[in-house]
C-alpha cells in the first residue's frame, strides 16, 4: 500500500484520513445532502490541482461556468489566471443540452484530454436523462480513468434518485465519500476505498476562506 501512487483531495486532513490521498487511478464518489459542501470539495480539488500545474477539467452540470467561478473567488481563490493559463476548463453542459449519446461522447473526450477532473453533478444527468444512462456514463468514465491514468470526482446528491441507483453507483466507483446535514451541522464519513485502508470516524466540515474545506 505505501507505494500506490496517491494524489491530493485538496483537503489535508481527508489525505490523512485516505491514508496519503486519492490512489491513482481513481473515480471518487461524493454523495450526500444538499448543502453539505460537496461542490466546494470539488472546486477545492480542481483549485489545488491546477494551482501546482496539472490539466484539469470541470464538467458543470447543475451550474453555468460563471456561477462556479464567482464562488471559486469569493474563497479567495485566483481561478480566472489558472483558465488563462490553460490549467482549468470549464465545460458547460448546464446551458448547452444535447442528446445523451453526444453529452458521452463530448465528456470522455474531455477526460481523455486532462489529468484531473469533477463532475458536477451525476445526479441531474440521472434526472434529465435516466438512472440507466447516468450509471452507464460513470462506467465509461471509470473505464477512461484506467486507460489513462486518470482521477475523477463525481458529486451525486443523497435522495434525488431511487436508493437501487445510489447503491449501484457506490459499488461501481472506486472511492465513496458520504457527506450529511444534521441539526448540528455538516458531517463527512469515508465509505469505501479501493487498494487503501482508510479511517472510519467521522468528521465535521467546516468552510473558510482561502482554505475551503476544512475536516474538524
Amino acid at each position: 500500500m505505501k507505494n500506490l501512487a496517491r494524489v491530493t483531495t485538496g483537503i489535508e486532513r481527508l489525505d490523512e484520513a485516505l491514508m496519503g490521498g486519492i490512489v491513482t487511478p481513481s473515480l471518487v464518489l461524493l454523495i450526500g445532502d444538499i448543502g453539505t459542501g460537496k461542490s466546494v470539495i470539488c472546486q477545492q480539488f480542481i483549485y489545488k490541482h491546477a494551482s501546482i500545474g496539472t490539466k484539469c477539467v470541470y464538467f458543470c452540470i447543475d451550474h453555468q461556468p460563471e456561477e462556479i467561478i464567482e464562488n471559486m473567488e469569493s474563497l479567495e481563490w485566483n481561478v480566472k489566471d489558472l483558465v488563462k493559463k490553460g490549467k482549468i476548463k470549464f465545460v458547460n453542459f448546464f446551458s448547452d443540452i444535447q442528446s445523451f449519446d453526444s453529452l458521452k461522447a463530448d465528456i470522455l473526450m474531455e477526460i481523455s484530454k486532462c489529468e484531473r477532473f469533477v463532475f458536477d453533478s451525476i445526479s441531474s444527468i440521472a434526472f434529465l436523462y435516466s438512472e440507466k444512462e447516468a450509471y452507464d456514463l460513470i462506467r465509461k468514465m471509470k473505464i477512461e480513468c484506467w486507460k489513462k491514468n486518470r482521477v475523477g470526482i463525481i458529486n451525486a446528491v443523497r435522495g434525488m434518485h431511487s436508493k437501487a441507483f445510489e447503491i449501484a453507483i457506490q459499488q461501481v466507483c472506486c472511492n465513496v465519500i458520504s457527506l450529511e446535514m444534521r441539526s448540528d451541522g455538516r458531517y463527512l464519513r469515508i465509505l469505501k476505498t479501493l487498494k487503501t485502508g482508510h479511517v472510519t470516524e467521522e468528521f465535521g466540515i467546516d468552510i473558510e476562506k482561502l482554505k475551503g474545506v476544512n475536516l474538524l
